[in-house]
């Protein structure tokens, strides 16, 4: 299940050059074509390069991306067994130039018992996790606020002076300036839209926005697991869910004034061929092109058959200059998933770790997935380019570690060899 390809890629690795035919014999490993035509704006599955290593299939992690690693922290994998906990207290991290995983020990305050639909969001070299639940899901919830310091791994609770945020799970968070944004969640029983702004200089939170009323939901308010983005001073939220069961649609934004601190909604535009996407959940956002987001992923609760269904797979962009939708048909997850940990670097690189997939003949068995997926959402420099082909050419690239000295005598920029670690 997990090697299922989409056509399109599979046809992209019959086209290898020569070079890369000899590469394959001499590692032993296929290579991934970056950014040729067929692998632009393509998910592919990067295999690591010692499977024996790598993290339990999980949902309701999340992940931070920097120059040189995917960092996934927490997560959920059910199990019968007693003595086996259903949550991972673990910091795993990936080496693109490794392709490596390794399980990092951490040292501190580490925020142990509330390991799923926590917030996490990576601002100023700081890694930033809020709230989240522990299991059985909603029992053990929290508002703390912990820093990661990803060169020392260890973790800080902060102390939040004046209004601290309620006790959540599946809220947003988002760096700006000197600022933190905390927004939405529920506690299982209350869900709500608040809106918390933290000085990062004194740690300060202040409560700047309310709960607003639903249009699509009577029943309540707020919203939870849903996805936030910051453009022109606006805070834009994508989907979520109620404390009904439904899932919110995508046609109707709600929108947080940062100037104003007041909430409003804004009516979008389709695509002329395939409308809205559907409603949902548990899915990911990402920046793309200028003035552009990028959504992918997610799900629905089907409130007649009690379980959740899978969005169709692909990926839309939502303009903010037009308030409109777009769809490539081209344009596919390799396998339809929710609940993933994904994340984006600065060269535009989106990586989507595990989640929730349906097998077909099983439509209702949730699977969860260990697998990772990349997809390069712009064209990478010359740099980057050669960086990647370079690597190719190295049989064992864990001599990398060892060998940075010839490294240096082959004139590999320093920026380069530091994401070797």
């Amino acid at each position: 299940m997990e090697n299922e390809m989409i056509t399109n890629q599979n046809n992209s690795r019959e086209s290898l050059d020569t070079d890369d035919s000899i590469n394959i014999k001499r590692t032993g490993y296929p290579l991934i074509q970056y950014n040729t035509p067929r692998n632009l704006m393509q998910f592919v599955e990067i295999k690591p390069f010692n499977s024996q290593t790598q993290p339990h299939a999980r949902s309701g992690h999340r992940a931070v991306a920097t120059d040189s690693d995917v960092w996934i922290w927490g997560g959920y994998f059910p199990t019968n067994n007693p003595e086996r906990s259903p949550m991972f207290a673990e910091l795993w991290r990936f080496n693109y130039a490794l392709r490596r995983w390794t399980l990092e020990p951490t040292t501190g305050d580490v925020p142990n018992s509330t390991l799923a639909s926590h917030s996490m969001c990576l601002h100023r070299n700081c890694v930033f996790v809020f709230g989240g639940t522990g299991y059985p899901f909603g029992r053990v919830v929290s508002n703390d606020l912990f820093i990661l310091d990803l060169k020392r791994l260890h973790w800080k609770r902060i102390q939040l002076q004046n209004q601290p945020p309620e006790a959540v799970y599946g809220a947003s968070i988002i760096g700006k300036d000197d600022y933190l944004y905390i927004l939405c969640g529920t506690s299982s029983w209350h869900y709500h839209s608040n809106v918390y702004e933290i000085h990062l200089p004194t740690m300060r939170s202040t409560q700047i926005g309310y709960t607003f009323d639903e249009t699509e939901d009577p029943s309540g308010n707020g919203r939870y697991r849903q996805e936030a983005h910051i453009h022109d001073n606006q805070i834009f939220l994508f989907g979520g869910g109620s404390n009904s069961g439904l899932t919110f649609s995508l046609e109707y934004l709600p929108v947080f004034d940062l100037n104003t601190h007041n909430w409003s909604f804004v009516h979008t535009n389709p695509d002329p061929i395939h409308n809205y996407p559907s409603a949902r959940k548990f899915h990911s956002i990402f920046p793309f092109r200028k003035n552009q987001i990028l959504i992918f992923g997610g799900a629905h609760l089907d409130q007649t058959a009690s379980h959740h269904i899978a969005t169709d797979g692909k990926l839309w962009i939502f303009d903010f200059e037009k308030l409109e939708w777009s769809r490539s048909p081209s344009l596919t997850m390799v396998k339809r998933s929710y609940f993933q940990a994904a994340t984006i670097n600065q060269r535009g690189e989106i990586w989507s770790h595990g989640g929730v997939v349906h097998e077909s003949t099983a439509p209702r068995t949730e699977i969860r997935i260990s697998t990772l997926y990349k997809m390069d959402s712009q064209i990478s420099s010359l740099r980057e380019l050669c960086w990647n082909r370079f690597l190719n050419c190295v049989s064992d690239r864990s001599c990398l570690l060892d060998q940075r000295h010839l490294l240096k005598q082959l004139n590999i920029p320093a920026q380069f060899i530091e994401r070797i670690h």
